[in-house]
């Protein structure tokens, strides 16, 4: 089902070179989201329209952003900091990555126990040698699942027993079985592939029905997939790649999404002006409040 209607508007106009890991922070009522490759974090309040960029003095491509009790939690090739936004400050503080010298973190979302799962991809994207790890508040760090070139994602479903994963060089989407107890992972199995017209499933979230919105990479558009893997809504986006998604608002009903120019030729550019910028559409879903890690 493509759903034209659903058309989204571009919210933040920046030529972000691969703009990533958006998120809603209900207190400060704010949009926040990471420019990988600027480095830099943005951050925009739909109220006033303000848009914001805070440049980064961090190594690239960064990973993810992720709300803590206290800031933020940020990734990076350096490992994780503490953020604190209003004081313009990052304190290093724990690098789980046990392949620093040959993988990258990349994705990551917080679960509904509040642990952070940190997907590693390899630097060049091309050899099977990323993860899947879990930390916890007090720096402890585990690692669940390898084999992946670039590792996508989480996503986690309502009630908080599936993870959710993309395999993104080969186009395949995973659902493990998750024990909220112990963190533990098993029963990988194959939820959604992408067809080479679909592009490369990149960032997910799920919605409070447990639909799950995954970013299409050079696909030019969002999907929706019901729990049982079957493609539900396709929404187009004026550019290519389409790379991270989160819910927003008082009542979680808007969609922002955010985009990326890495490579793009001039010819592709000539038609997608708006690649890096931020997206928003309202899709008649609403998302799940985001868990704080720790």
């Amino acid at each position: 089902m493509s759903s034209t209607a659903l058309a989204p508007i571009c919210v933040v106009e920046t030529p972000a070179i691969l703009g990533e890991s958006v998120l809603w922070h209900p207190i400060d009522k704010k949009i926040y989201w990471l420019d990988l490759k600027g480095p830099a974090l943005h951050i925009y309040d739909p109220a006033t329209k303000a848009a914001d960029v805070w440049k980064l003095n961090l190594g690239v491509p960064m990973g993810t952003l992720v709300r803590a009790k206290e800031g933020f939690i940020l990734t990076a090739r350096e490992g994780t900091f503490k953020v604190d936004v209003a004081a313009r400050k990052l304190t290093p503080w724990v690098n789980p990555n046990d392949r620093a010298e040959l993988t990258m973190f990349n994705d990551g979302k917080v679960d509904h126990q509040g642990r952070l799962w940190l997907c590693t991809s390899d630097n060049k994207e091309t050899d099977p040698i990323g993860g899947i790890y879990s930390l916890t508040a007090d720096g402890k760090s585990e690692i669940h699942d390898r084999g992946f070139a670039c590792g996508n994602g989480p996503g986690f479903s309502p009630n908080g027993r599936i993870l959710y994963f993309s395999d993104t060089m080969v186009r395949k989407v995973y659902a493990y079985d998750l024990n909220p107890t112990t963190g533990a992972l098993a029963n990988q199995h194959l939820f959604t592939e992408f067809s080479e017209e679909q592009g490369m499933p990149d960032g997910m979230t799920v919605d409070a029905q447990g639909g799950v919105w995954i970013c299409h990479w050079d696909g030019w558009r969002i999907s929706r997939f019901l729990p049982n893997g079957k493609l539900d809504i396709s929404i187009k986006l004026p550019v290519p790649q389409v790379t991270s998604c989160a819910f927003a608002g008082d009542a979680l009903d808007t969609l922002y999404i955010t985009t990326a120019r890495v490579d793009l030729s001039a010819e592709v550019l000539a038609k997608a002006p708006l690649a890096g910028s931020l997206f928003a559409v309202k899709t008649g879903h609403k998302g799940l409040p985001e868990p704080v890690f720790g």
